[in-house]
């Protein structure tokens, strides 16, 4: 037993950053995760109790537990597809653990127990905060406290059980091709648009559900059996049918790992495998092709980006989700403007001024993306242990950062001008508007990613075990994301301040000189300060 628990803590540790602190300053590395937990989850209670105060003068508070229950553990398990694979199916330790003297099952137990406690977590953060909104509007004892222990640790195992087939499938499938990270990809992206469109619609979702609540609650009880038996203990408590709901679950988890076995570690080996081509090549038919410094160096960061699944999500959903608002606005522009023009839900400008200023409408879009797809402020840390290398490659400093600024323009820009086109053509955007418009779509991204390797460079994180901490978990990402959003609202507000006041082509040309002269300044800081910082790094 001492030896399967110090397996399961060096799984832990391996794998999961969130269970090893780093750093001199312990508490400095755990304050932005608490700080992020602890804001989400009283965005819960405070939405949950809103819908337990509408409901609780009609004494049927309690149907929106099935409601919520279900909402919870659809989020489960969605989120445990993403996380399967890393953590399931792809772990880099497995070659170590296979060559212990372990029984295979036990390497699959600990893997789905790590699965369990990771979204164990993730489940608790969104069910926890609804348990506790209801005790001040419904009638509730000591069965209750009991009920909800109870259903916290077992309510998991069904979204985890489905998530963990579906994620054998994807993994299995994705195996076979030689990007196998592209099914995670697309899959994240989708979950993260989903989830901005109910956010956006949430007001709509708010009053469909209270509309319906009864209906709802029905469909929910009759066919997510957790659902029914959560509601029913809550109302109307009995222990028998709590154990046979906990004995359900234990045995569907004890099946679910049997049959698993069967084929995990199959899959487990061919994620592994790296085809080769059956021809062989012979010695004097090879050609070699020497490519400049900078286009080597470029070539390599965006095999880093393409390669790193999380890397690609975390920094391309803002180019998603501009691509998105684009095509909106071109496919149903009246709906767009009447959202925007809206008091409650938008602006509260008049529809008309807005469609006399729809150039400043393209400029705020190129804005909010330019500033939120952050790319450059976890280049730097993603090089990890091959820093030093990279420091001794016969190349000028400068040319290895400004490599990783043009790479990030390469992602990024040509996703804004092929946005910026079709909406010139769709608003009739005259020439002048359009050509500055164009050179903010180049400016814009080029401030944001010298700032982001500048940023990077102050707070770098070369320590990290997973490339997801480096790009999700490191102060860099967090002044970036965080600064970004401060400069999008600022920078928006002024524009549509002014909308009507100003001329719209004023507008662009100000904020065009301000931002060549933006770039001029970090280019120079760059090219000194941040050159000493880099060779000054050390891991």
């Amino acid at each position: 037993m001492k030896k399967l628990f110090s397996l399961i803590r060096a799984c832990m540790s391996s794998d999961m950053a969130l269970f090893k602190i780093k750093g001199k300053n312990k508490k400095s590395n755990i304050i932005l995760p608490l700080f992020i937990g602890a804001y989400l989850a009283f965005m819960i209670w405070s939405g949950a109790n809103s819908f337990f105060e509408r409901l609780a003068p009609m004494n049927i508070a309690y149907i929106l537990l099935p409601i919520a229950i279900c909402g919870i553990s659809l989020m489960t398990f969605i989120e445990g597809i993403y996380k399967s694979g890393p953590i399931m199916f792809n772990c880099k330790d497995d070659q170590l653990l296979l060559s212990l003297p372990l029984k295979r099952r036990t390497v699959l137990f600990v893997r789905v127990l790590k699965f369990y406690i990771f979204e164990l977590m993730f489940n608790s953060l969104f069910l926890i905060p609804v348990m506790i909104a209801y005790i001040r509007w419904g009638n509730v004892n000591w069965t209750y406290y009991l009920t909800c222990i109870v259903m916290l640790f077992t309510l998991p195992i069904i979204p985890i059980v489905a998530s963990c087939f579906i994620g054998a499938i994807t993994s299995g499938l994705s195996s076979k091709f030689k990007y196998k990270n592209a099914i995670q990809i697309v899959l994240s992206m989708a979950i993260l648009v989903g989830v901005f469109y109910v956010s956006f619609r949430m007001e709509n979702v708010f009053e469909y559900v209270l509309a319906n609540v009864n209906t709802i609650n029905d469909f929910i009880m009759k066919r997510y059996y957790p659902a029914g038996v959560f509601a029913n203990l809550v109302t109307n408590f009995q222990i028998k049918d709590l154990l046979i709901f906990v004995g359900i679950n234990i045995a569907l988890a004890m099946v679910s790992i049997l049959v698993l076995g069967k084929f995990y570690f199959k899959i487990n080996s061919r994620l592994k495998n790296i085809k080769t081509s059956s021809n062989k090549a012979k010695l004097k038919d090879l050609k070699y092709r020497a490519n400049s410094p900078m286009r080597a160096l470029m070539k390599k960061e965006l095999g880093t980006f393409f390669k790193i699944p999380v890397f690609i999500v975390n920094a391309g959903f803002g180019l998603v989700l501009f691509i998105i608002l684009v095509i909106m606005l071109i496919l149903k522009l009246d709906g767009a403007l009447a959202s925007i023009a809206d008091e409650e839900t938008g602006l509260g400008l008049a529809k008309e001024l807005i469609t006399n200023n729809l150039s400043l409408i393209i400029f705020a879009l190129v804005t909010f993306t330019a500033v939120m797809t952050s790319i450059t402020c976890s280049m730097i840390s993603l090089e990890g242990k091959n820093i030093s290398i990279l420091k001794s490659l016969p190349v000028k400093t400068k040319t290895i950062l400004m490599s990783k600024v043009y790479t990030a323009l390469l992602i990024t820009v040509p996703v804004l001008i092929l946005g910026d086109i079709a909406l010139f053509i769709k608003f009739r955007t005259n020439i002048l508007e359009a050509f500055l418009l164009v050179l903010l779509s180049i400016l814009m991204p080029l401030a944001n990613d010298i700032l982001g390797t500048i940023i990077n460079l102050k707070y770098p994180k070369l320590d990290w075990d997973n490339p997801a901490e480096a790009i999700k978990q490191s102060t860099s990402s967090f002044i970036a994301t965080f600064g970004g959003m401060v400069v999008a609202i600022f920078v928006i507000s002024f524009t549509f301040a002014f909308m009507g006041k100003i001329l719209p082509i004023w507008i662009l040309l100000i904020t065009t000189l301000i931002m060549a002269i933006m770039n001029v300044i970090l280019y120079l800081y760059l090219s000194k300060k941040s050159v000493k910082d880099f060779d000054d790094l050390s891991l």
